[in-house]
């Protein structure tokens, strides 16, 4: 919830808000649902395309692995690992902050 998450205000634009690709891409609506209620989320990853879905509504997609991706990635807080945003295959995480999290119903689908 970005309500009770310190971080959620940081960064630009609204890019450290939930759905959002972490200090990168602001998530656009911003859809989350209050504390206490379970959001709904779905990461599609076609190759270098990625769409991420938030209670039924598409709220963000980009592509990877362009000249853009990697410039955007140098302007980041990321600039500092250079392995960041480059690998093309590897382990999901789930990501916190150091806050209570919690995640039910995970699936994961190969397409």
């Amino acid at each position: 919830d970005n309500e009770n998450h310190p971080d959620a205000d940081q960064g630009i634009a609204g890019n450290r808000k939930a759905g959002s690709l972490y200090d990168l891409i602001p998530a656009d609506p911003q859809n989350t649902k209050p504390y206490g209620e379970w959001n709904s989320v779905k990461i599609v990853s076609d190759g270098p395309k990625i769409e991420h879905w938030q209670n039924g509504e598409k709220i963000l997609e980009y592509e990877r692995w362009t000249p853009e991706w990697f410039e955007m990635i140098r302007n980041s807080k990321f600039v500092g690992h250079p392995e960041f945003g480059a690998m093309r295959e590897g382990h999901i995480g789930l990501q916190d902050h150091g806050d209570v999290v919690k995640f039910r119903n995970i699936k994961i689908k190969e397409l």
